[in-house]
């Protein structure tokens, strides 16, 4: 996966899950004052209760919060990669010129344009439609077009569906390396 939005999601979750792991450990505590039986039923619903029921609250938004914004991040480099698939005039080379030539080309010279712009998605973009247009063998090189990208998104989204299950547990940063098989 692209190291870098994975990255950035996971510190972006790992910063939030702090945060709502201090108000979960309050609910908690709460819920042990509960189930220990040392309060009256009127100090739980008139302190206990208030205070534990806003904290699920809190944690609750704030978790929802923390998942969306991972989401959004997510979203934001699919929409991204896929701009890479646009063909950009600065990234033309002097290879145009064989394509415009008139000049017929053979599979050879396909596969050598191809192999001196495997780097340029639009330059191999171009060849591509080329040599379909005209019947020329590519040798096998294909454009899939940010499908790397894609994967890498719908895997976080995968990874981030499954951790919204667990952001608002108390081993919720320990499932969230696990996620994102930090050490």
């Amino acid at each position: 996966m692209d190291n870098n939005i994975v990255q950035t999601v996971f510190d972006t979750l790992e910063a939030r899950t702090d945060e709502i792991s201090k108000d979960v450990a309050e609910r908690d505590k709460l819920e042990e004052k509960i189930k220990s039986g040392r309060y009256s039923p009127q100090a739980l619903k008139d302190d206990i209760y208030p205070k534990r029921d806003a904290l699920r609250r809190k944690v609750q938004d704030d978790s929802a919060a923390a998942i969306d914004a991972a989401k959004k991040l997510v979203a934001q480099y699919r929409a991204d990669a896929a701009e890479l698939d646009t063909l950009d005039p600065a990234d033309i080379t002097d290879d145009i010129k064989l394509l415009q030539s008139g000049i017929t080309l053979l599979p050879r010279d396909i596969q050598a344009i191809l192999k001196r712009n495997a780097s340029n998605r639009t330059m191999t973009q171009i060849v591509l439609r080329y040599a379909k247009e005209h019947n020329i063998d590519t040798g096998g090189t294909c454009y899939i077009g940010g499908q790397r990208e894609k994967e890498n998104a719908d895997s976080l989204d995968g990874i981030i569906g499954y951790y919204a299950k667990w952001i608002d547990k108390p081993n919720g940063k320990e499932m969230l390396r696990k996620f994102f098989n930090v050490g």
